[in-house]
């Protein structure tokens, strides 16, 4: 086995809870930890406890540090740069690239720690996975950290290695700010094609729909509800499936549409879900649903789920947003207008109606995630970039 040559240090993400961020890093480093091509340490911001239960660790075979940083207590900024340089310092390893990758955009809260990895002998690389223009948040210290890292990506340029971005807005945004000087690399969604069965649908009467991420306003839940309440008077059979977090305001919105739905005894809100839970449930299903709507923000991102409802072999519907046309046609989902109850209703009821259906198109979706998103595959375009920066 090659012995590593690069030492990467993940920011900005927990490699170790079940939202979409930490499964796209996990993702991306599982493959080449195991093959050990690289050493991998998490500084880690916030975490899921469920997850980590000790501040200091090794999991997965990834060194970790939590260095939580208080809301209610402005002061513990200073805690939080002190032991994020600290963790910086004692992961260096003499003979290695080191390398910090932070995910998403350099702000506020990190800017201290990065420039100290810089001035340590750190290459910086940014994983930009949205387009912070677009994004809007009530809580003033959100909006804040949000204005700042606009003005920091701006000069980025100047401490930074390379730029990695998630669909084509952003590759061409992050080439906006690199103006020549910094190399762009696109790495779109990918997903672990072992958590999945190949082909394995078999035709049932009771047909579950499933729908799992956040429940932002980004995400559509609206139309999939009320388009579920429709498909629900022709099928008393089909259910719909619901996992995954979010914030209070958007889980109560949800939650009261759900509850005036004349369906809503079949639909199952299961919350957030372990990773065994979370792909045993996937697996059990036979319709999924990506509904993001046509926002700025939404356009500007690619849906990180899309990759695991293709690896499904499953029936997949997805609104037309971003990067989707790219890579999905009428050969392998059912592909709709965003914000448009209709046409997803339509679309459930030709799955519904024509469950052969599911099987063909599902198909032809497992192809497309192996063609294009295998995790395996696409970290080692990861790797690449590590050692050419």
């Amino acid at each position: 086995m090659e012995t590593p040559k690069c030492n990467i240090m993940v920011m900005g993400v927990s490699c170790f809870d079940g939202m979409a961020s930490s499964t796209r890093v996990r993702n991306l480093f599982a493959p080449l930890v195991e093959k050990k091509l690289i050493v991998a340490n998490n500084l880690v911001y916030q975490t899921d406890t469920r997850a980590l239960t000790e501040k200091n660790g090794r999991l997965n075979e990834i060194n970790y540090k939590v260095i939580g940083f208080k809301l209610n207590n402005p002061f513990s900024i200073f805690s939080f740069w002190s032991g994020g340089i600290s963790f910086l310092r004692k992961s260096k390893l003499k003979g290695y690239k080191n390398i910090i990758y932070n995910y998403n955009y350099p702000d506020l809260k990190n800017i201290v720690i990065l420039l100290f990895g810089k001035m340590m002998g750190y290459k910086i690389i940014f994983d930009i996975i949205e387009d912070n223009r677009f994004e809007a948040h009530v809580n003033f210290i959100n909006r804040l950290r949000l204005k700042t890292s606009l003005v920091l990506f701006k000069i980025s340029r100047w401490f930074t290695n390379a730029y990695v971005a998630i669909s084509d807005h952003l590759f061409k945004r992050a080439g906006e700010i690199a103006k020549g000087k910094v190399p762009v690399y696109l790495i779109p969604i990918t997903v672990n094609l072992n958590y999945f069965q190949k082909n394995n649908y078999v035709p049932r009467k009771e047909l579950k729909i499933f729908y799992g991420g956040s429940f932002g306003a980004k995400d559509g839940l609206e139309y999939l509800i009320s388009a579920f309440d429709e498909v629900s008077k022709a099928d008393s059979d089909i259910k719909l499936i619901l996992t995954g977090m979010g914030n209070k305001q958007d889980l109560e919105k949800i939650q009261t549409q759900i509850n005036q739905s004349a369906a809503k005894d079949r639909v199952i809100f299961m919350g957030f879900l372990s990773t065994e839970d979370y792909y045993a449930t996937l697996n059990s299903c036979d319709i999924f649903c990506m509904t993001r709507v046509n926002s700025q923000f939404a356009n500007a991102g690619f849906p990180f789920k899309l990759g695991e409802f293709l690896a499904s072999g499953k029936g997949v519907i997805a609104t037309k947003v971003g990067d989707v046309s790219n890579y999905l046609n009428d050969s392998n989902a059912l592909l709709i207008s965003p914000n448009s109850v209709n046409e997803l209703t339509e679309a459930l009821l030709t799955f519904i109606k024509n469950p052969a259906k599911i099987n063909s198109l599902g198909a032809e979706a497992r192809r497309t995630a192996e063609m294009h998103f295998d995790s395996e595959q696409v970290s080692m375009k990861l790797l690449s970039i590590f050692e050419s920066a």
